[in-house]
């Protein structure tokens, strides 16, 4: 029977192929769920019909009333009040160059410990271990933001605007045309960061 006859050069590139697998399927792993995540957090959000409907908006009569509004408005609207913090705050780093080159800084050097590198940290000899690794970079982290910079009273003016402004409409807010699907919610606040369940889709097409 004929020998069969096997590509030169295969082996090289079939491994060559594997390590570049291996090597980038944390990175592409982590970066599929978060944009996965992301997807699932943003199409919770309900419509801007409900939150800018102008007759919808009333001045609290005291202010026990206007607490009761901020706190089913803030479950409620919770989502769009993540996603006008996180646009807050990415306005004023994007107007901060020297924030934005920081936060890069760090966020790199984060995608790196726990990404990109496969090999375990080492103090010489001693491998670090993961409870090092994470107090060794948050620490670092922290200084580098709020110590060694100014992204991070940046940071704290972005989040402060933001409050002020959630906090403006969730009081003026009336929420009497509203929770007639969130009125049982049992998740608390954070329950829009678990998983969907079977058969189940965001409220905004």
């Amino acid at each position: 029977a004929p020998a069969s006859v096997r590509p030169r050069g295969s082996p090289k590139v079939a491994a060559m192929t594997e390590v570049n697998t291996t090597s980038s399927s944390p990175l592409v792993g982590a970066i599929g769920k978060i944009k996965e995540s992301a997807m699932h957090v943003f199409s919770q959000r309900k419509p801007m019909s409900e939150i800018l409907d102008r007759t919808a908006y009333q001045r609290p009569a005291s202010f026990s009333e206007a607490t009761g509004r901020m706190s089913k408005n803030m479950n409620y609207f919770k989502i769009n009040y993540v996603l006008f913090t996180a646009a807050v705050l990415a306005a004023f780093i994007l107007y901060n160059p020297t924030s934005l080159i920081i936060l890069s800084m760090v966020g790199a050097a984060w995608t790196y410990v726990y990404l990109v590198r496969t090999e375990p940290l080492k103090i010489g000899e001693r491998p670090v271990s993961e409870r090092e690794k994470l107090l060794g970079m948050s620490g670092a982290s922290l200084l580098a933001v709020f110590f060694m910079s100014s992204a991070g009273s940046i940071i704290f003016q972005a989040f402060g605007v933001a409050l002020l402004c959630i906090g403006a409409h969730s009081a003026a807010r009336v929420p009497d045309d509203l929770f007639i699907d969130d009125a049982n919610g049992e998740g608390g606040f954070f329950s829009f960061l678990q998983p969907p369940r079977p058969g189940i889709t965001g409220s905004v097409a």
